[in-house]
């Protein structure tokens, strides 16, 4: 069965991914920065011996240097670049702007899936699908995010791992390799209710259902675009 890796799987959607990966026969390999915390992600490699899970901190070149060294050789068809932060909510707003908050959320949503991409490279090219995936958002886009202010640290770190995605497409594709920006809609998590009071969204299992369609789906005829997890694409 293939292989996939998420990042970012402690709770949330990544948790939901690894469930459902799962349930669906892959191999899996959730990350967590703190594995020793993450008590529903070691239930799950508790109960099925398709999951593993392995420690990561996205924006620790050490902890991903470490993660890359225990993998090595294992072949992953699907990297899914998903974890990510909203940040302190009060912290970028126009006039409460703060730059170590600036540096912390673009760390963890742009520079580390770029870091880990890198990293397990030659394990995306020892499997067989050969996908390097992220989760993008439309916050991220020109359309999208810039109808209202606020979140500016959020939105700048999405606009940023778009571009990223974008520019490994390119670099990539010559070797048979698939980049592509998929998004999971508004979902209920803790980084949702982070961004807003209302009470909005929609359940991870539901998004991560169509996420796991989108993932089956893509090609390297797939279109350049951000997919959303109900096969729509998202403007830029």
């Amino acid at each position: 069965m293939p292989t996939v890796l998420v990042t970012g799987s402690n709770r949330g959607i990544g948790l939901e991914l690894v469930k459902q990966f799962a349930a669906n026969g892959w191999n899996v390999i959730g990350t967590a920065r703190k594995p020793a915390k993450a008590k529903a992600l070691n239930a799950l490699a508790a109960d099925n011996d398709n999951v593993a899970v392995v420690q990561l901190d996205v924006t620790n070149a050490d902890s991903i240097a470490a993660m890359a060294k225990t993998l090595e050789g294992q072949p992953i068809d699907v990297l899914l670049n998903n974890a990510g932060v909203y940040g302190n909510k009060e912290k970028q707003n126009f006039d409460t702007l703060d730059a170590d908050e600036f540096n912390f959320v673009i760390n963890v949503n742009a520079l580390g899936p770029m870091k880990v991409s890198q990293a397990l490279l030659p394990n995306i090219r020892a499997g067989q699908q050969k996908k390097i995936l992220a989760m993008g958002s439309g916050l991220g886009s020109m359309a999208i995010g810039g109808r209202r202010g606020g979140s500016y640290w959020y939105k700048m770190s999405k606009s940023a791992l778009h571009m990223g995605m974008l520019a490994m497409r390119s670099e990539l594709k010559d070797e048979g390799i698939i980049v592509q920006l998929i998004a999971p809609g508004i979902v209920q998590t803790d980084l949702l209710r982070a961004s807003t009071d209302k009470d909005m969204g929609i359940p991870a299992a539901a998004s991560v259902e169509g996420l796991l369609r989108v993932v089956d789906s893509i090609t390297m005829k797939t279109r350049n675009k951000m997919i959303n997890y109900n096969g729509a694409t998202l403007p830029w």
